[in-house]
This record gives structure tokens, sequence and C-alpha cells, in this order.
């Protein structure tokens, strides 16, 4: 694991029905030295996280499924703002979802340094 601490100011968002899975992801960062961790497992508070208009989170995790059109829309949504993403099991054989990390079910330390890796990080 990368020892170097992150200065984001805006909270990193994670997102994702599967609640261990967020705790894994937040619990790295944390350990990674980002100061702000914001969770969401529910489809429905997608709305809230999506509206960061003064600024934008400093990275998001995504792992609702995307055969949900609601999941959907918010990822296109988030991809049109220019966030920087790291989907969680999406489907990359997309175009548009191509040129996006991914981090594949099961993770560990490794998979989890690569895909920041990927996003910038």
């Amino acid at each position: 694991m990368s020892t170097k601490a992150a200065g984001a100011q805006t909270p990193v968002l994670i997102l994702t029905p599967n609640a261990l899975e967020a705790a894994d992801i937040s619990d790295y960062l944390l350990r990674r030295g980002y100061p702000a961790v914001s969770t969401e497992t529910r489809l429905g508070g997608l709305a809230a996280a999506l509206d960061y208009a003064a600024q934008p989170p400093h990275l998001v995790f995504f792992g609702f499924p995307l055969s949900n059109p609601a999941a959907r829309d918010w990822l296109q949504s988030a991809m049109a703002k220019e966030w920087r993403l790291i989907l969680i099991n999406g489907d990359t054989t997309e175009p548009g979802l191509r040129s996006l990390p991914m981090l594949s079910r099961p993770f560990a330390t490794p998979h989890l340094d690569a895909a920041m890796q990927l996003a910038g990080e």
C-alpha cells in the first residue's frame, strides 16, 4: 500500500449497495490519509451525492449495477461533469466506460492501489 497521504479537501464518495464493500474502501482511504470519505448504500441517496454543485467530490467509487436506469443516469451525469470515477464491477466493455478505472470483486489492497493509480492518485 502507498504511504503517501492525500491532500483531498473535498470528500471521496463511495457509492455502492454493499455496506461491507463500502467499509473496506473507506478504511483503505482513511489509512491512505484522505480526510473525508462519504458513503451511500441506497440508490435513492444518489441524487444528494450528485448535488455537489459548488465543489465536486475528489473521487467517486461507483458500485451500483448499471442495469438499473437510475444508477446508469447518475453515472452518466457524473461523467458529463468530468468527475473522477472508479467503477466497482462495472462493465468496461461499453465504449463510453472503457476509459474508467475498474475495481473487480473480490479486491484487496493491491487492487485498490492499482485502481487509485489509474485514477491519478
